[in-house]
């Protein structure tokens, strides 16, 4: 399409000399600017709405992790760990931010809260667009700052629905500024996050959890292996007895068993709720 264009825009300059004699700059130097590289993208006038909920990559390996979600009240996490599945790995780990996103070309804008995860996620200011198709989101970012998308700079997710126990929950009782959820996917792993109102990367207990997971589909009890865990003594990684209850697909009951009596009391319900 581009070399189109400079047929069109050459075309139309011979046309233009002809009609005006000899006016052209004696030094035969071009009145043209130089071209510029392009990386805007179609107008997508629903993208603000249809890019809330969650998204997984299609490009991660076996025992990866790169999950973003992106909340209708504007606010995004984004969940990274490597193949290392190493604490120690500063790319590893939960990013929390407010973003925003153009409703005609898809331009996505980032301001992180809370970064446990380095140069992952969108915490670097780099020019972003977020385009979907089919179900599938793809984003375009310029990470080298050349003005065009590179073929390597294409990253595509794809979305796991909110159906049953699938998808993100957030819990009810969290204070202005804290956040504690969970989120199930579809490959049988579930990662939960959580981080006080301070958002204080130093606080061990700030950051995520990623592990295996079942549900007996008779008795509802909740299952766990962990996997990478840097959020220590919060979470589904310490050994209880766990119970998941979904009503509605819409609210989401675990029953932890915290003194281990057998019985589950009234505080030992946590209710969580779609975001």
């Amino acid at each position: 399409m581009k070399s189109f264009k400079v047929a069109l825009l050459t075309l139309s300059m011979a046309l233009l000399l002809q009609g005006c004699g000899n006016d052209s700059d004696s030094d035969g130097t071009p009145t043209t600017p130089p071209d510029q590289p392009d990386i805007t993208q179609p107008d997508q006038p629903n993208i603000d709405t249809e890019i809330v909920g969650m998204w997984n990559s299609d490009d991660t390996a076996d025992g990866e992790l790169s999950t973003i979600i992106f909340m209708d009240d504007g606010t995004y996490i984004q969940a990274q760990v490597d193949s290392s599945q190493l604490t120690s790995e500063p790319e590893n780990g939960v990013e929390l931010g407010n973003y925003s996103v153009s409703s005609t070309e898809g331009k996505l804008t980032a301001t992180p809260i809370f970064d446990k995860n380095g140069t992952s996620g969108l915490s670097d200011s780099v020019i972003r667009y977020a385009q979907i198709s089919n179900g599938r989101l793809t984003l375009k970012v310029d990470e080298n700052g050349n003005g065009v998308i590179d073929s390597n700079e294409s990253y595509r997710f794809s979305e796991t629905k909110s159906e049953g126990i699938l998808g993100p929950w957030n819990f009810d009782d969290t204070d202005d500024n804290e956040l504690i959820g969970l989120a199930f996917l579809e490959n049988g792993t579930y990662i939960q996050v959580q981080i006080d109102e301070d958002g204080s990367v130093n606080n061990s207990e700030n950051g995520m959890e990623w592990g295996n997971y079942t549900v007996d589909a008779v008795t509802s009890q909740l299952s766990t292996t962990i996997i990478y865990d840097d959020n220590a003594g919060t979470g589904l990684s310490e050994p209880r007895t766990r119970y998941a209850r979904v009503t509605n697909d819409t609210s989401l009951n675990i029953e932890v068993d915290d003194n281990q009596d057998n019985i589950i009391d009234d505080d030992e319900i946590f209710k969580f709720s779609r975001p």
